[in-house]
């Protein structure tokens, strides 16, 4: 009879390892999951099939609340309505996901599927990115500079990522950089023998070499701490960036030089991208859109908000520059734009070329 019962119950329990077999979609729908946190493309074709929700990393350098987070959100919303769900979009602000390299590769071997980060964080694996860092190469109005971003001259330099698996599908604008110190730099002798903090761009470390300073990269979290500690002298950022980070605590006097942007491209892993129903693709493309409106909008609105903040401690001094300060500004400077234009051989000849262009025919300056 305890024969009986044994083989009864083993026949019971290979029947049901059958039927888990036979019943694959559930195998697969988890096995689908654990690869979709690798980012590849190989989990959205499961999840297309399977019916599994596609997940969105999004991660960013910036704090909960800065112009580019509530931009990243705004990405998130239009996605995942027009998705109806289809697509769950997950929003990582300060570096929780790594810092500026980690990002990078993050969108290049897809361990995240969209990272939006400054130009500059590109030195290392698409330096041709890094000639949007050129100085006073971009319109000082934001809403020209806006639609200098929708050109064909700036597509063109975005479309120079796909080689390295990144798909990059718009820029988002964060300001214009200022530069912060403990003490006024009005004329750019001023700034002969700071430690200055840069990001990994070769036109960074030109700008610094030009102005008789030294050029110090470092990770964006890493910085409040080396200009409390005097490890650099200065940095360069736009206003709401330099509050948001709290580095006017640590620095008695900020610049208005407006001497580049600081903006923000949005990139994507290429393959993942690829893989995507078209409906989802359509999405992307809108969220990125209107995530660049908030953005811009939102900035401008901080901008003048976290000056006022700045100046309400008493401690901090905000120095704009004259007519003539800022003509000596782009003077010392041209040395920069000139070996930006040949940092890149003749292929980044010819896009810093048009990129002058295009904004030329913007601002109908001569």
């Amino acid at each position: 009879m305890k024969k009986r019962l044994v083989s009864i119950l083993a026949t019971v329990v290979m029947a049901a390892s059958i039927l888990g077999g036979c019943g694959g979609s559930g195998g697969t729908a988890s096995s689908a999951g654990a690869e979709s946190d690798a980012g590849g493309a190989a989990p959205v074709k499961e999840q297309e099939t399977s019916g599994e929700k596609i997940i969105m990393k999004i991660s960013h350098v910036s704090s909960p609340g800065s112009a580019r987070d509530l931009a990243c959100h705004k990405l998130k919303e239009v996605v995942e309505e027009m998705t109806s769900g289809q697509v769950e979009c997950q929003v990582y602000p300060s570096s929780q996901l790594g810092g500026q390299r980690d990002q990078v590769e993050g969108a290049q071997f897809g361990t995240i599927e969209c990272v939006v980060v400054p130009t500059s964080y590109l030195g290392g694996t698409v330096p041709m990115m890094t000639l949007l860092d050129t100085p006073y190469l971009l319109p000082e109005d934001p809403e020209q500079l806006f639609e200098l971003y929708q050109s064909d001259a700036v597509k063109a330099l975005l479309d120079t990522t796909q080689e390295k698996g990144i798909l990059t599908l718009g820029i988002w604008q964060t300001g214009y950089k200022q530069w912060s110190a403990n003490k006024p730099l009005l004329d750019p002798s001023d700034m002969k023998g700071l430690k200055i903090r840069v990001m990994n761009s070769p036109i960074l470390f030109k700008q610094a070499e030009v102005l008789g300073a030294t050029g110090i990269t470092m990770d964006f979290g890493e910085t409040y701490g080396a200009l409390q500690n005097k490890a650099i002298d200065g940095q360069e950022n736009p206003i709401d960036t330099i509050y948001d980070m709290k580095f006017h605590e640590v620095q008695t006097d900020i610049t208005i030089t407006n001497h580049s942007g600081l903006d923000q491209v949005v990139m994507f892993n290429k393959e993942w991208y690829d893989g995507l129903p078209e409906n989802v693709q359509e999405a992307i493309v809108e969220g990125v859109k209107q995530g660049a409106r908030v953005c811009l909008d939102e900035t401008l609105a901080l901008i003048e908000k976290d000056t006022q903040l700045i100046l309400d401690t008493g401690k901090t001094e905000i120095h704009e520059l004259n007519d003539e300060q800022k003509a000596a500004w782009r003077e010392a400077l041209v040395p920069v734009q000139e070996f930006a234009r040949s940092s890149q051989g003749e292929d980044g000849e010819k896009i810093y070329d048009a990129i002058v262009e295009a904004r030329k025919e913007i601002t109908g300056e001569e």
